[in-house]
């Protein structure tokens, strides 16, 4: 039986003055990884799940698996080609095809599922993941959709395909959702937690052609999955809140094995939720990378999860270069109802160790979220534009707040004081102008805040302050 993993398209957008502030940022993240190359064409990383799920699924010795990549020649302004994914499709025969889109493309996942019901009208498509979770009786009603695995799929899916490949009953498989006729969906219950690290297969690294090497930036690597923080706006239900770690030589492993395959220039991004969550063990394997001292590495965290005074040297010591840290506003009050747990009064004394350590730091910005107004959001906008200028912060990200599926924003908006436009899931992205009202402030007045922070940051990050030197 033959497995295809689809990294699905998406629509691409125009953004007013979105490429010049991304020149801006890469002026000062691009210096901080000597090794780096410019992407040729913007993938931006592996889809995780992809490598990830195929080792899984290459355990049991008789399956065959395949990669769809869409992602890049099949989007386009405003939508998909829908000639080129046609012909990748009927290139790609197989018996279930697999994907785990994200919100915004979950349309377009869609659409390619219909093409790949037309082309190939036996194969089973099976959706999972981090949208697919919230939304999976919807998704199990979908024409073109056979079965949705929620919540951790390892176990559920060797489940599911093992039973299509011996023609066995698998409707009573755990943490499925199909459409059982007559119009009812059936939602089987969550038999199955996570997985442990330590017990995952390797993942199968060679599930993308080696070229792919050329368009992303980095390799995604995990030394810890899940977070115990509760974020009102994070979507985190398919990898669960307690943290789980894995194995130093496990994740060296992983590390040595994608760059070999993809390129040995290519630096590596943790993306734990929170990699300085636990200091001792985020002390332990900044020891062990300082020891290789061949890794150089971008990580995220909190603000709360940085108190400790000797993280900053260990970091950079480790190879640490790019650090992110989640602060989303800078008004106390939108950190206390959001659930943040963040007390900003220590943000510059953090951010001065940081900056003395060496290292570099960007910052995430939301604008929009539903308990500010347009002031609270220009105070914010003008607060980190001025800690990039004195140098306390290197750069900032920034987005327009979306309330996702899996979030209580999206399953009870009223509660929060908002009325959502639609369901358009490919608007709901953070680049465009929300999909929500408040009465705080309207779309209009959010979106021009996020343009003018566009402008602000690549300003800031065009003649501000460094605030390390590289190496």
């Amino acid at each position: 039986m033959r497995i295809v993993f689809v990294h699905a398209p998406y629509a691409a957008r125009e953004v007013p003055g979105r490429d010049l502030y991304w020149e801006r940022l890469d002026d000062r993240y691009y210096p901080a990884h000597p090794r780096a190359r410019r992407m040729r064409r913007v993938m931006w990383e592996l889809p995780h799940w992809i490598p990830w799920l195929a080792g899984v699924v290459a355990t049991d010795g008789t399956f065959e698996t395949a990669t769809l990549n869409l992602y890049v020649d099949g989007s386009v302004t405003d939508g998909i080609d829908e000639e080129l994914v046609r012909r990748e499709v009927s290139r790609c025969p197989g018996d279930v095809y697999l994907f785990s889109p994200m919100t915004v493309n979950l349309p377009q996942a869609l659409r390619v599922a219909e093409i790949v019901k037309e082309e190939y009208p036996r194969a089973r498509t099976v959706f999972g993941g981090i949208v697919a979770t919230p939304l999976r009786a919807e998704l199990a009603r979908h024409r073109s959709v056979d079965v949705v695995v929620h919540g951790p799929g390892e176990e559920a899916l060797m489940g599911l395909l093992t039973a299509f490949a011996s023609g066995a009953d698998w409707t009573g498989t755990g943490n499925l959702a199909f459409d059982a006729g007559a119009g009812r969906v059936h939602v089987t219950p969550a038999r199955h937690d996570r997985t442990p690290l330590s017990s995952l297969p390797f993942p199968k690294v060679d599930v993308f052609d080696p070229s792919v090497g050329g368009e992303i930036r980095y390799i995604r690597q995990n030394y810890a999955l899940g977070c115990p923080f509760r974020c009102d706006f994070c979507t985190i239900q398919t990898i669960g809140r307690r943290p789980q770690y894995a194995l130093p030589d496990r994740v060296f492993a992983e590390i040595d094995a994608y760059r070999d395959r993809y390129g040995a220039h290519h630096s590596v991004y943790f993306g734990d939720e929170t990699f300085t969550l636990n200091t001792d063990r985020t002390l332990d394997i900044c020891a062990l990378l300082a020891r290789r001292g061949d890794v150089h590495f971008d990580c995220q965290t909190r603000l709360n999860c940085l108190n400790d005074v000797r993280l900053p040297s260990a970091l950079y010591a480790a190879g640490c270069r790019w650090l992110e840290v989640g602060l989303e506003s800078l008004n106390q009050a939108t950190q206390d109802s959001m659930k943040q747990w963040t007390r900003l009064g220590a943000l510059r004394e953090i951010l001065r160790r940081l900056r003395d350590a060496g290292l570099l730091v960007c910052t995430y910005t939301i604008i929009g979220l539903p308990v500010e107004s347009r002031d609270d959001m220009c105070r914010t906008v003008d607060q980190v534009a001025a800690l990039i200028d004195e140098g306390l912060l290197t750069a900032s990200y920034v987005s327009v707040f979306v309330p996702y599926p899996g979030t209580s924003y999206f399953a009870a908006p009223e509660r929060h004081g908002m009325r959502l436009h639609h369901r358009e899931f490919d608007r709901y992205h953070e680049e465009l102008p929300p999909v929500f009202d408040t009465p705080l402030a309207t779309p209009d007045e959010v979106y021009s805040v996020y343009l003018d922070a566009l402008r602000k940051f690549g300003g800031a990050m065009e003649s501000g302050a460094l605030n390390a030197e590289v190496s």
